[in-house]
C-alpha cells in the first residue's frame, strides 16, 4: 500500500475524523484531505480552494499545531514578509488517535471492572446512575428530580461494554499496522 492510500484510508477512518474535529474543529478533517500529496500548503492557498475565511483556516492549523499534528515553515517573500507553509504529520495523528483509543479502552475495562457483580439503578429522566449502595442512600428515589429509580439491566449493559471494548481493540490493532508504515519527513518545520 502507498503513502498515499495510507493517508486516505487515515482521513476515512470515523474514530480519526471524530477525533480530529474535536480537536481542531469541524474543518480540520477538510484540510488535511488537501494533503494527499506531499506537498504544502499556505493558509491563503488553503482558504482559496476550500473557500473558507483565511482566520478559521489558521485558527485550525494552531489548533492542529498544538497537537503537533500541522508543522510550519517562516519564509521571507519579496516584500520582506514571512509566508507561512504548512505540512501535515500523518504518523502523529495516528499516534494521539491510539493514545485517545488506549485511554477510552482503560475506562471500558475499569467501568466492566466495577460493574461486575453489582446493581446498578438510573433515573428515567437519565439524571443519575449509581451502584446500589449509593441508590440506597437516596432511598432508591433520584436526588434530582425525585423519581423512582430503577434497576439497570447488567447484563446488556455488559455486553454492549465488551462489544465496544473489541471493536476499540481492533481498531488500535489496524492504527499500530499503520502507524508503522508511514514516515513524515519533515525536515526545516517547526513541529513543536
Amino acid at each position: 500500500m502507498t503513502v498515499n492510500k495510507l493517508k486516505k484510508e487515515i482521513l476515512m477512518d470515523k474514530t480519526t475524523t471524530q477525533f480530529l474535529e474535536q480537536i481542531a474543529g469541524p474543518l480540520a478533517p477538510e484540510i488535511l484531505k488537501m494533503y494527499n500529496a506531499d506537498k504544502t500548503f499556505s493558509p491563503e492557498e488553503i482558504s482559496e480552494k476550500l473557500k473558507k475565511k483565511i482566520t478559521t483556516i489558521r485558527s485550525t492549523l494552531n489548533s492542529l499545531h498544538y497537537r503537533g499534528i500541522a508543522c510550519y515553515k517562516k519564509v521571507r517573500n519579496q516584500q520582506n514578509l514571512f509566508d507561512f507553509y504548512w505540512e501535515i504529520k500523518f504518523k502523529k495523528i495516528i499516534e494521539l488517535v491510539m493514545e485517545s483509543e488506549i485511554d477510552n479502552l482503560k475506562k471500558i475495562e475499569e467501568t466492566l471492572n466495577q460493574q461486575e457483580g453489582r446493581d446498578y439503578f438510573y433515573c428515567p429522566k437519565k439524571c443519575i446512575e449509581a451502584p446500589f449502595e449509593v441508590a440506597a442512600a437516596y432511598n432508591f428515589k433520584c436526588p434530582n428530580c425525585n423519581k423512582p429509580l430503577e434497576m439497570m439491566d447488567s447484563k446488556n449493559l455488559n455486553s454492549a461494554l465488551k462489544k465496544k471494548k473489541n471493536a476499540i481493540s481492533k481498531n488500535i490493532e489496524k492504527l499500530r499496522g499503520i502507524v508503522d508504515k508511514i514516515d513524515d519527513k519533515t525536515t526545516g518545520y517547526i513541529c513543536d
